[in-house]
């Protein structure tokens, strides 16, 4: 700084108009920790269509005054995905169901084993002993004969349908990873939107709302008593003028009964566990065709769970739209978390008093003897 421009003054008292432009600037430009101003740039166009951004400002600041924020964003994104994941639940249904039929063809055709699915010198050598045959001459070379081909021709066709269908399933495991965000951004706001639809002393805070869908053997009913909650909680035929009535008038959609078992089913009965668990030994052909049919099935329940979760969300939506143009826009303050220590200090204060209490009490008694 130039002599100049020195302010002896302490820095409150200094006149800001003999600040130079460089002081100004990076007073202006500085911000500081805890502000929750952010650039519009910075949030990225994906970020603002899909709700993270706002979800992000939301967990920032998860003890600052909020009004109710509206689900419809997250509700379309929502939508959409768990729309494409019951498609592609479909189709993956459909090329287990065409996979059924190729082998149930190669059995017509008097094939007793099923053919690899994948293409390689061994598994074809092996394929060719479980059906009878030696396709392979004394130099270790392919037999081109009529009943070797046929089994190239039958590991062709099958190794087609087995592809499509893991090609399926990965496209199935992607868009699960998506909605797992894009359902969780959904509950959390929905949760948070309670105490701004007049029906507080939740059991669930938001965050806990969306924690129990990753913990194992809790999400197996947690998420079912999040939801009764949330639908209870928005229910616009409740009363407003108590805030506590929701506990006990509010109702809960069947839907959210149906999409619990669908989901707790989906836990026992899926693709990983049919090839793991209920069908992981197929001596057979039989077995093979079987297992194929189970697929066909535990595919379809996935396409259920899709489209009855999103069945959920949109009735959850409507119930929180309906009841905040009832109460009105009501501005709350979340209760700051509980602090362990200051509930120790305040537990052994009571305790000391308590004594000290007693104590009198006893020397009282004892005079008076």
């Amino acid at each position: 700084m130039q002599p100049g421009n020195y302010d002896p003054r302490p820095p409150e008292d200094r006149d800001p108009a003999r600040a130079t432009d460089a002081d100004r600037t990076s007073r202006t430009g500085r911000r500081s920790r805890g502000t929750s101003k952010t650039k519009t740039s910075d949030d990225g166009i994906m970020r603002r269509l899909s709700g993270r951004s706002d979800l992000d400002r939301a967990k920032a600041m998860p003890y600052e005054p909020y009004s109710y924020e509206s689900n419809f964003t997250q509700l379309r994104w929502v939508v959409i995905l768990l729309a494409a994941w019951s498609l592609v639940a479909i189709w993956l249904a459909w090329l287990d169901f065409s996979t059924v039929r190729v082998l149930s063809d190669l059995h017509d055709q008097g094939f007793t084993s099923v053919p690899p699915s994948t293409l390689s010198p061994q598994s074809m050598i092996d394929f060719a002993e479980r059906e009878g045959l030696t396709c392979i001459d004394t130099s270790d070379v392919f037999m081109a004969t009529y009943e070797c081909n046929r089994l190239f021709d039958a590991q062709n066709i099958y190794e087609v349908v087995k592809g499509q269908s893991s090609l399926a399933f990965v496209i199935l495991m992607a868009l699960l990873l998506v909605n797992m965000f894009a359902f969780g951004s959904f509950t959390h706001r929905a949760s948070r939107n309670l105490l701004t639809l007049n029906s507080s002393e939740q059991g669930f805070t938001p965050e806990k709302a969306v924690m129990w869908f990753f913990i194992p053997i809790m999400n197996l009913f947690k998420p079912w008593q999040v939801f009764r909650e949330l639908f209870k909680g928005s229910d616009p035929e409740v009363t407003t003028s108590d805030d506590l009535a929701w506990k006990t008038t509010g109702k809960v959609s069947n839907l959210v009964h149906f999409w619990a078992g669908i989901f707790v089913l989906i836990f026992i009965y899926n693709p990983i566990t049919i090839g793991r668990v209920w069908h992981s030994v197929r001596l057979t052909f039989t077995d093979s065709v079987v297992a194929h049919q189970r697929l066909v099935i535990a595919d379809l329940l996935l396409a259920l769970l899709g489209i009855a979760a999103l069945l959920v969300v949109i009735e959850l939506h409507k119930r929180q739209e309906s009841r905040h143009v009832k109460v009105g826009n009501i501005i709350v303050t979340p209760p700051p978390p509980v602090d362990p220590l200051e509930e120790a200090l305040k537990e052994g204060i009571r305790r000391k008093e308590l004594d000290n209490r007693n104590f009198r009490r006893g020397s009282h008694d004892r005079k008076e003897r």
